[in-house]
Order: structure tokens, then sequence, then C-alpha cells
């Protein structure tokens, strides 16, 4: 089987380029001919550039169009898997490959698109305002893509172009939805249902558990609003007699953070750490906090932190309920609400239960977020659209797999 997987990179590496990359190696090393097509939108300098990227989303020819299709009469595979495709590839790609009689797997990390911004999160709350609109004007009035109305205008227009012109429901074979609440928005924003199909991300390899004798609470992320940092600064700020709170990650609000917690002595701010150093952190952590406010993919922290036997107290919105059985593998709270966060935290101390939940989120990791259990469901995906297309592998999957 020959895949070729198209990805363009952000320019802050984040959570969907360490899937990629994750994805990649795990198909390689079991035996599946993976070739990379990368963009990446540092290459977006001046003027003419920007015009081109901006003519792609309407389905206009441009430089990386030619070099993709170019990748795709070389490489000749069996199947495009697609990640992420703005701004600098376009959806014109899926177009390109039903030309080419070559079928499509695109999984969806977010709500692209639904929402110019991607994120259905505006001005401190969830937002679904341009959701089952024609012209999703709301988008455009907010100036919700890079806080330009232009901007919005554009990406906009761009989407609903293919949108009127069937690209998702004609040239993508199968899409991979993270969750089945995500599998639900996407749904109730227009694509078929028949085509959707829920695989979750994954960690491999096996990180092995640790033994959360830290003694403190960890925080991984980017520092933004929707990430809910806010809210832990305000739980932790009236609870000085909480546990030390160690927040790792740098973001808009890093200079925010720093003024409020230099008056707090159990909260700590810890910048940009790598990927190991996380790890590290998680094994010795009491949980992991995941506080966000807007409606997340699927956390790769969650999953690192189940890993290590580290249990997860979360915003019960989005996914989050899915992963987290309230009480088993971590705790729920209701999302923005930092009294409510105190409250649990404090019950969850005095009763020592996260120390008997640790080995409940190491099962959960093993029964949902390994690489095998990824492999076997990703080969599934491609197995069922090669065989809808009565198209043969060049290569036979693996055995065992």
């Amino acid at each position: 089987m020959k895949v070729l997987m198209v990805h363009n990179r952000y320019q802050q590496r984040g959570g969907e380029d360490a899937v990629v990359d994750a994805e990649v190696r795990l198909l390689a090393v079991n035996g599946i001919n993976v070739q990379r097509f990368d963009a990446d939108n540092d290459a977006i300098q001046g003027l003419v550039s920007k015009i081109q990227v901006s003519a792609g989303q309407f389905g206009l020819p441009t430089p990386e169009q030619s070099r993709f299709r170019s990748a795709l009469s070389v490489y000749r595979p069996d199947l495009v898997h697609v990640h992420n495709w703005f701004p600098t590839l376009s959806p014109s790609l899926f177009n390109i490959c039903s030309r080419m009689n070559v079928p499509v797997v695109h999984t969806l990390h977010n709500y692209r698109l639904l929402c110019v911004n991607a994120t259905m999160f505006r001005d401190g709350h969830i937002c679904e305002d341009c959701t089952g609109t024609m012209f999703r004007i709301p988008g455009i009035l907010h100036s919700c893509y890079r806080d330009s109305a232009a901007g919005s205008a554009v990406a906009t227009a761009g989407m609903l172009t293919h949108w009127s012109l069937g690209t998702w429901r004609r040239s993508v074979d199968r899409f991979i939805a993270l969750s089945d609440f995500a599998r639900r928005k996407l749904i109730d924003g227009g694509l078929p249902s028949d085509k959707i199909i829920v695989k979750p991300n994954f960690i491999d390899p096996d990180p092995g558990p640790g033994t959360g004798r830290g003694g403190y609470f960890l925080y991984v992320g980017r520092l933004t609003e929707e990430k809910g940092l806010r809210v832990l600064l305000e739980c932790w700020k009236e609870a000085p007699d909480l546990p030390r709170l160690k927040i790792a990650g740098t973001g808009p609000l890093q200079d925010e953070v720093q003024e409020a917690i230099a008056t707090m002595s159990n909260v700590e701010w810890l910048g940009s750490r790598s990927s190991a150093e996380v790890i590290d952190l998680m094994r010795d952590a009491s949980a992991l906090l995941c506080p966000s406010q807007w409606y997340e993919g699927m956390p790769r922290v969650v999953i690192e932190s189940f890993a290590v036997g580290t249990p997860v107290i979360a915003s019960c919105i989005g996914c989050y309920p899915e992963m987290i059985v309230d009480g088993e593998a971590g705790a729920l709270f209701p999302a923005g609400d930092a009294t409510a966060l105190r409250i649990r935290l404090r019950d969850l101390l005095q009763c020592r239960s996260l120390e008997t939940m640790r080995s409940n989120a190491r099962r959960c990791f093993q029964s949902n977020y390994t690489g095998d259990k990824n492999l076997s469901l990703l080969l599934n995906v491609y197995r069922s659209v090669l065989l809808a297309g009565k198209l043969v592998p060049s290569r036979p999957v693996p055995a065992g797999t």
C-alpha cells in the first residue's frame, strides 16, 4: 500500500504537527510505503505569494497545486491522506485527486470547514453563529480570521466556494473525526454522516507509567484565553492552600500569567519545555489540568497523561466527557467556573481520589490510545476506501494488523 501523507505545517509547531509525524512514523515501521507532501506557511512572503494563496482558495492555479500534481504523478499513491491544507495548499488538492482517480482520506483536527477561525470560539465564549447559515456573515462582521474583516471575507468566500462546488461531498472519500462530539458537530455543519468515522489520536511509543509523587498539579499547553488559563489563575488566587501549580508553555497570555503569579507563592511558570521534559513533569504530577473553554480537537497532552498514569481534571466540554469518565481516570468541572474547579480539587485531595485513579488512567491509555490500536483503526479506514473504489493496494497490508 502506498500512502501520500499531506500536511500544511503551522508556523508555531503544535499537537497537529506531532500527530502527523507520529502517524507517518507508525505506518512506516509497520511496512506501509508512506511518503510526505508538506507545505509551510513560512513560504507566504510578500504580496505576490499572498495573492496566489488567496486565489488558490477559489480553485485558481498556484505553484503548490502544480507541485502536488507532480507528486501524485511521480509517486502514484494508492491513497492520499490529508491532515491540514490551509492556507497554502487549498481545497483544490481534493479536486486534483478526484480528477486523477486517487481516493482521499481527510482527518479533521478542527472546525475549519464550519468556522472561519476553525475554533468556534469568539470573545471569550463558544460561538456557533455561522453554523447552518448560508453566507456565514457573523464570521466576517466579527473579523474572526486574524482580526481582519477583509481576511475573514476572503477565507469565508473561498470556503463557501468549495461547499457550493461539492468538494467535501464528492472529492473526499472518508473524513476522520477525532471524537463522537466532533462528528456530531460536523454533521450539523453539513458533512455527510456516512463519510465520517471516528479515530482518536494516539501516543507511540508508550512512555511507561510514573509515580505521581511530585505533589503538584500541572498545566501544559499554549497560554491562550480559550485554553482556560484565566480560570486556573483565578482558582489558585482564591486558594493559597492548594498544592503547587506548574504551568508549562508560552503564548499570548504569557505576560499576564507572569504578572499574576508574582503574588502567588504556590504557582510556578516553567516556560517552554521539550516533549521529554513534559513527559517527566507528567510522571510526577498529581494530576494534569485542562480547563479549556472551547471545543478541543483531541489534546495529545490528555493521552500522554493517561500513558504515564496521571489522571486528568478537565472542563466538561467538547471531547473531554468522552475521554474522561468522571471519577475514574480523572474528573470534570463546568467550563469557565473557577469556584467549581476549586471545590472539586479540594474534594479530590481530601478523599485521596487522585492516587487511586492512576491505574484507571493507565488502563484507559492501553485500551484506547496506543500505537497498535491506532494502526488497526487507520488501516481499516484505508481498506474501506480502497475496497469501495475497487482498488488493489500495490503492497499487502502487514500480517497481524
